[in-house]
């Protein structure tokens, strides 16, 4: 292995030797020359020496009359004569490998894992104000310090790690379990209804249900009371004292409920249509940095703006390259008059908003009828419904 690095270092030549070449290799060989890498073809030698001994064997050849031919050369001393001659190569290979020594000293990416409740984005908020994110040097982040940072800023977080795999950064956290609500049991309460309706279903988790499924209920009707006395045994004999429960009240109470709704929409809409070209400008983002491609101004007044993000994905890994396209659309704002087709729809629109806003979360209309009254000025719509909702609601019990 030394004696190849040295032929490599020092540069060889192969020779080709016609006539007496035994006597030529031995005369040499005497006189000190050094040869390697014999070969025999027919009546043809090939051997190898030192690239700078090469013309000094020509006298010797002529002494013991042989034919000597070079058939190839190689080792560092030509190959950097090869990158003198192409020193725009050479540059390259140099301006390379600087580029790629900088360049490993960064990170290159920051992954999320192990995030449940927090999404990716808050974790990775979090990690660029510690100084966790792509772009970030090597040498001047500490993957521990910055792990401990990070866990203090992210709240429901057990246990946090930085790892670094290269030039590539991974947040892996754990959230802790949430410990379950405790619910006030040192008050007294009970459920009556919210509203008027029939009741569908019942469940009372504490307390005693007084309504059933069927009953009609008027507003503000005890449904399931927290006072109650205790149930006797049919098989038992009575006790002397009935005891009595006193707590709060849990369940459910659902009824098919009648609602009533209005809305008004005028026939007057003011809308923003598209006026102009698109605008566009490309941008170049590395590490965080945007780098403008050209000049770019945003036109005044309304318009409408949207990105195109393309990232630099090779092998599933983003890598902090990113192309970003931005789009402005300029808008000029005018005056319509919706016909009563149009009326009617954006009347049924605006009243749905409105049943979403009055109703309770989990409910629905089972059966509605629409009046529709359309004028110059606009639409009112009224609705009649019948909805299956919750009904009920805790009313506190106050003891002096």
């Amino acid at each position: 292995m030394t004696e190849r690095l040295a032929h490599f270092l020092l540069g060889w030549a192969q020779v080709e030797i016609q006539g007496s070449w035994a006597r030529f290799l031995n005369g040499a060989a005497r006189s000190g020359w050094e040869f390697w890498g014999f070969q025999r073809e027919g009546d043809r030698v090939f051997v190898r020496c030192r690239a700078r001994e090469y013309k000094q064997l020509r006298p010797l050849a002529r002494r013991w009359k042989v034919r000597l031919r070079l058939r190839g050369k190689g080792g560092l001393p030509f190959y950097t004569a090869r990158l003198k001659k192409r020193k725009g190569l050479a540059a390259g290979v140099l301006c390379g490998a600087v580029v790629y020594w900088f360049l490993s000293g960064f990170y290159w990416g920051v992954t999320v894992t192990g995030a449940e409740t927090l999404t990716p984005a808050q974790v990775l908020a979090a990690a660029a104000e510690n100084g966790v994110i792509a772009g970030a040097s090597r040498r001047g982040l500490d993957p521990d310090m910055a792990a401990r940072a990070l866990q203090n800023d992210l709240p429901g977080v057990s246990w946090l790690a930085v790892n670094t795999d290269g030039c590539f950064l991974e947040i892996s956290l754990r959230e802790s379990l949430e410990a379950p609500s405790v619910e006030e049991d040192d008050h007294w309460s009970n459920l009556v209804a919210a509203r008027a309706g029939t009741v569908l279903t019942v469940e009372a988790e504490r307390g005693r249900p007084l309504v059933r499924a069927g009953d009609t209920v008027e507003e503000g009707q005890l449904l399931v009371t927290g006072l109650y006395a205790q149930e006797e045994d049919p098989y038992s004999p009575p006790p002397a004292e009935p005891y009595q429960i006193l707590g709060p009240a849990r369940g459910s109470v659902r009824a098919l409920t009648y609602r009533e709704f209005a809305v008004e929409v005028s026939a007057q809409q003011r809308e923003a249509i598209p006026v102009g070209e698109v605008q566009r400008q490309a941008s170049l983002v590395l590490f965080g940095v945007r780098i403008p491609l050209g000049f770019f101004q945003e036109p005044e007044g309304p318009c409408r703006s949207w990105k195109e993000i393309k990232a630099w994905t090779p092998l599933g890994r983003a890598l902090p390259l990113v192309w970003e396209e931005q789009y402005v659309q300029p808008l000029a704002e005018r005056e319509r008059t919706l016909s009563p087709d149009q009326l009617r729809e954006a009347a049924l629109l605006a009243l749905r908003r409105e049943q979403k806003k009055q109703l309770p979360v989990g409910s629905k209309v089972v059966e509605e009828s629409l009046s529709f009254t359309v004028t110059e000025e606009g639409c009112v719509l009224r609705a009649q419904c019948r909805c299956q909702e919750e009904i009920g609601m805790e009313q506190r019990i106050e003891v002096n």
